[in-house]
């Protein structure tokens, strides 16, 4: 029925009030568990603990919600089928209980049975009959408490907040109706019974509960009803400031009741260690016990409760979430997702829990005592490497087989951990080290992505990351830069004319060996996109006979495919706007926008900045030739309307921010300028001579804001303010030499911050 559909938690938020929701930031950006851990609790603990494991960004792992809405739908539905045999189908039973529509059908059936001489004109007077009335009857009954029971308010609407109570006389009235109940009726005066308890509890005396309770559960069935019944005698007592009993209670659920794990922790209230050694003694069963401290160490320290739990009951499986949660937060203190390389120079952090991992180290003394000992020794073994005790690594993880079921997880999770600690001790890679780790990387790397079973839960790849960065490392160490590269790519590799040949002669070698090929296949980039690089860098270090023979190779492995960034497809890649061409205000947007009489792809802009230098060299129309030579590498810079050119995966600058390694290229003005300088020693007239130094201006404005703000780790605004506006050299001589230009003019007209120099220049004049 709605009441259940819409049913607060038997167990009871700390507000009391409304439904127990918990609200989550925003999940932008969510990465998932795998980005920062190599180790996956769901290999450790069934489905009723997941909730629970660690999950330091979220209220509740995997961003777990508590689903009361249609918890037990289903239950409900088949126990009412089974009471009420062929009296009505399955469908029928439903709409009556789950139905918000079923309302006025309920009343109906409920009026009709107060009028016995027309209800039995239908029904014969028999057990049968009986049934249906209770049925109703019951219906009728639980829909007048679901109007307090459902009482909801929006966490934004500070004006209402009235909270509906059960009417005293309907509690009374549901508690005439049970008592009433014959014994014989087990199953009608159970669910009765239950809605007495749920009455009183959202009436204004909701201690009431407590003795209600404590008289009656004694005749009632162990079922889902008592338990669910016990969560409204925790939220009572909860709510009366008797958190030692109330946690009791809900420990006693956490233990008994799989299903009602997940609530029962969100409504405990963490203890302080004195209030958890009372609530203790309120239950003499040693696994309650162990839930209660289990619960706890949820709110507090895992690593600090498992070591208590251990004493109260060692073979409680609740150590095992504990456990995965002190790993998993073992983990956030070293790994590093930014850079897997460094974060093993973070291991031996003194933050590491070292007590608990000599803690673990005692009781795997005794490991049958333990609930998991495979995940013991995993945890052991895991934690170890952190501290870079190898060896006792490699012991536990053989223990951990020992005792590890066949589960596919749990056999995945030894294998990677153990092959971290392999990769973790590796000096050198020779012959012997790619046979020893050959077979688990190719699992790694080939065949766990295509396992789409285990590939959806297992962590698996910051590991895959760790292991490329920490060879890598190792490649370095021992002056391999080619096979460095290939586990991880650097940024500005292929600037360098030598690594792009060694690399070309490598990646079309025929006698690749089975290891080489394993990491060519996870390079992420292919040889036109590595053609391309070496291209857009020898322009830029004015090699440009080298730069079109490396372009002209690439070209797209099959064609119509998109490649990269906005449909660019390498050599054939379109310029937006025409790069030879220097106007007064950068505006990419404006070039791109612009009739193109001519466009240019990269490799038609490569031959003609070829066609100028040639122009040049041979002293043919030098200050013509050179002009557009200066235009051309400024546009293919980020202040141009050329950017496509320099749009590479390799590469990959894409945005306003330039990495440090690229700036020189595609911030860097030394060509743009020594061309303009070119041209203005080879100008004839004035107006050319205007040109040339507006546009060295702009390069000089180009390289302070550079040297000044982009190349710098921060952008402080409050420096900016003093500096932001500058009298550049080329401003000056346009000014001085040649206001009589119609460039001048020109200039005037579109250019604000040239006009504003000029009337500065102007007021100092006057005065």
């Amino acid at each position: 029925m709605t009441s259940f559909r819409k049913l607060l938690p038997a167990f009871i938020s700390v507000s009391l009030l409304g439904t127990a929701i918990y609200g989550y930031g925003c999940a932008d950006g969510w990465w998932g568990y795998t980005y920062i851990s190599s180790f996956t609790p769901e290999a450790f603990a069934d489905d009723s603990y997941k909730p629970l494991f660690y999950a330091p960004e979220e209220k509740f792992y995997d961003y777990a919600q508590l689903e009361y809405i249609d918890k037990y739908n289903d239950d409900i539905t088949a126990d009412w089928k089974t009471y009420l045999g062929d009296q009505l189908c399955e469908t029928e039973i439903s709409f009556y209980l789950l139905n918000d529509s079923a309302q006025a059908a309920i009343d109906e059936k409920y009026q009709a049975m107060q009028r016995p001489q027309r209800w039995s004109a239908k029904n014969t007077a028999d057990s049968r009959d009986a049934k249906l009335r209770n049925f109703f009857s019951f219906l009728h009954y639980a829909k007048r408490i679901e109007q307090s029971s459902t009482t909801t308010f929006s966490s934004w609407d500070y004006e209402d907040r009235i909270v509906n109570q059960t009417e005293k006389s309907v509690v009374d009235e549901v508690e005439a109706v049970y008592q009433a109940i014959p014994a014989k009726d087990d199953f009608y005066k159970n669910r009765m019974w239950f809605q007495v308890l749920k009455a009183k509890f959202y009436a204004a005396d909701r201690a009431a509960v407590i003795p209600f309770f404590e008289a009656t559960q004694g005749k009632q069935p162990k079922n889902q009803l008592y338990y669910r019944a016990i969560g409204y005698l925790a939220g009572a007592y909860y709510q009366l400031g008797d958190y030692e009993q109330s946690n009791s209670l809900f420990a006693l659920l956490f233990n008994d009741v799989a299903k009602l794990r997940h609530e029962a922790l969100y409504n405990f209230k963490p203890m302080s260690s004195d209030s958890l050694e009372h609530a203790l003694k309120r239950s003499s069963r040693k696994d309650v016990q162990a839930s209660m401290v289990a619960m706890n160490g949820y709110y507090t320290d895992a690593g600090e409760a498992m070591k208590k739990l251990y004493r109260i009951q060692p073979e409680s499986p609740h150590i095992d979430f504990l456990l995965t949660r002190w790993v998993n937060a073992q983990e956030y203190i070293v790994n590093d997702y930014n850079s897997a390389s460094k974060a093993a120079t973070a291991w031996d952090s003194p933050e590491l829990d070292r007590e608990t991992i000599s803690w673990l180290a005692g009781i795997l003394k005794a490991p049958k005592k333990l609930h998991n000992p495979s995940l013991a020794y995993l945890a052991y073994g895991y934690t170890n490497m952190f501290i870079r005790a190898h060896d006792v690594a490699n012991t536990a993880y053989r223990d951990a087989k020992k005792y590890a079921n066949e589960k596919p997880l749990v056999q995945a999770q030894i294998r990677l951990l153990n092959l971290i600690n392999e990769v973790a001790q590796v000096e050198k890679v020779d012959k012997t080290t790619e046979n020893t780790l050959l077979p688990d990387l190719v699992w790694l790397y080939q065949t766990l992505p295509k396992d789409s079973v285990i590939s959806q839960t297992f962590r698996y790849d910051y590991a895959a990351n760790w292991i490329r960065e920490s060879l890598a490392a190792t490649y370095v160490k021992h002056e391999n830069p080619i096979m460095a590269e290939l586990l991880s790519s650097q940024k500005g590799f292929y600037d360098d004319k030598n690594l792009g040949d060694q690399m070309e002669h490598f990646l079309l070698k025929d006698d690749k060996s089975a290891w080489e090929k394993l990491f060519i296949a996870q390079y992420p980039y292919n040889l036109s996109d590595i053609y391309e690089s070496r291209a857009i860098y020898a322009y830029y270090q004015n090699r440009i006979d080298e730069a079109i023979v490396l372009m002209e190779k690439a070209v797209p492995a099959k064609p119509n495919v998109d490649y990269g960034y906005d449909h660019i497809y390498y050599s054939a890649a379109t310029l937006r706007g025409n790069p030879f061409n220097g106007r007064i205000k950068d505006c990419n947007d404006c070039d791109h926008a612009a009739p193109q009489k001519i466009t240019y792809t990269k490799l038609d802009f490569l031959k003609k900045v070829k066609v100028l230098q040639t122009n040049v060299d041979a002293g043919t129309d030098v200050y013509t030739n050179a002009l557009l030579l200066g235009n051309a590498y400024y546009n293919s810079t980020y202040y141009g309307n050329a950017r496509v050119f320099y749009y590479n995966q390799i590469i990959e600058e894409y945005g306003n921010y330039i990495s440090t390694k690229n700036q020189p290229y595609l911030l860097g003005m030394e060509q743009a300028e020594k061309y303009y300088n070119i041209a203005l020693k080879n100008a004839r007239t004035n107006e050319q001579r205007a040109k040339v130094a507006y546009l060295l201006a702009k390069v000089e404005r180009n390289n302070f804001y550079r040297t000044a703000y982009l190349a710098k780790d921060a952008y402080y605004w409050a420096e900016a303010d003093q500096t932001m506006f500058k009298a550049w050299k080329g401003f000056q001589a346009l000014k001085s030499q040649y206001a009589d230009t119609q460039y001048y003019q020109d200039v005037i007209g579109e250019c604000g911050y040239f006009q504003k120099y000029v009337n500065q220049e102007n007021s100092k004049s006057r005065y």
